[in-house]
């Protein structure tokens, strides 16, 4: 049987044909397993890590410390540190979470600020070199120096305090949006940790899961648990994330979590009471809110209703004694 064997040639060339398809084969199974069977454990990790770094909001773990600030920066950005402490944590609640915030912030006021008389110095320089119209023309030149300064004193106001109105706008926009998704993001954290999630797991999963719908609340969530996995205190980070939001049913969560994993009781039953408390609540406002709409239609009602009624009900006898009298 050896002889058999012993017998048999090899071309050199098929030998390497067939070294080569083993190569090519062995190449294209390599491919496979790298790119289209792709490890469900992995591809969540990576999906979690996406959420994480790619968020410009959430870069608080790279910012510098507080610095005083230095050269031309003096005249716009304030030296009290408290000052600028407070206008970080404004900047904080309204979702501008920014290494550059404050200072952006300053920027934006000052250039606000100074807008309105470099467009009329502007103006008033090339009016003469450009055409305008005649009606314009008059207008501009019947306004008294008086009146235009003024007017640029106000719009200077303007946009100094723009910006800080502005500021207070989105803030409350920010509250109310977290306000209206704090529920739904309860329910899903109960749900959460019901299943057997771990608190801190159970915020990322809802933070992830209500980023496309709520992206406030899965903000304050997600930046929660990144400062935890950095190493911050659990409790103290959420205190800092229900200061941040400013809405009370957040601030009662996070002292309700804190005193769970503070005394050991189970997680899932505070939640589930605490979501019970949280519809009962909100039942009564929406109740207190139907209560309150009467009382302020009745001034609606007064306003618009009551002359049209007058009018209707005084008009005939008032023309019927004008003709009257105007008769005799």
């Amino acid at each position: 049987m050896f002889d058999i064997f012993l017998g048999l040639t090899f071309d050199q060339s098929a030998a390497l044909l067939l070294v080569k398809g083993l190569a090519i084969l062995m190449l294209s199974y390599a491919c496979f397993t790298a790119f289209l069977k792709e490890d469900a454990a992995s591809r969540r990790m990576r999906q979690t890590s996406k959420v994480y770094v790619n968020k410009e909001a959430r870069q608080a773990l790279r910012k510098t410390p507080d610095q005083v600030p230095e050269g031309l920066l003096k005249a716009l950005i304030p030296e009290d540190r408290s000052e600028r402490t407070a206008i970080r944590f404004r900047l904080r609640q309204a979702g501008f979470d920014g290494v550059n915030a404050v200072r952006n912030f300053f920027i934006l006021r000052l250039t606000l600020s100074m807008a309105a008389p470099f467009l009329a110095v502007v103006f008033f320089s090339i009016r003469e070199f450009v055409g305008v119209s005649s009606w314009v023309d008059e207008w501009f030149n019947s306004i008294t120096p008086l009146r235009i300064v003024q007017t640029i004193a106000v719009l200077v106001a303007l946009g100094f305090y723009g910006p800080t109105y502005w500021l207070k706008s989105k803030i409350a926009a920010r509250r109310r949006e977290i306000e209206m998704s704090f529920p739904n993001a309860l329910d899903l954290l109960q749900i959460s940790v019901e299943a057997g999630l771990g608190i801190d797991a159970a915020m990322t999963r809802v933070g992830q899961k209500l980023a496309p719908v709520a992206p406030a609340i899965s903000e304050e969530f997600l930046t929660c648990q990144i400062e935890v996995l950095a190493g911050r205190d659990r409790g103290q980070a959420l205190i800092d994330m229900g200061e941040r939001i400013g809405v009370e049913e957040v601030t009662s969560f996070v002292a309700l979590l804190n005193q769970s994993m503070e005394y050991g009781t189970s997680v899932a039953v505070a939640l589930n009471a605490y979501a019970l408390e949280m519809r009962d609540a909100r039942e009564m406002k929406a109740h207190e809110k139907a209560n309150k709409l009467p009382v302020h239609m009745s001034a609606v009602l007064a306003t618009l209703m009551l002359p049209a009624l007058f009018l209707i009900t005084l008009g005939p006898t008032i023309i019927r004694y004008s003709s009257m009298f105007g008769k005799n």
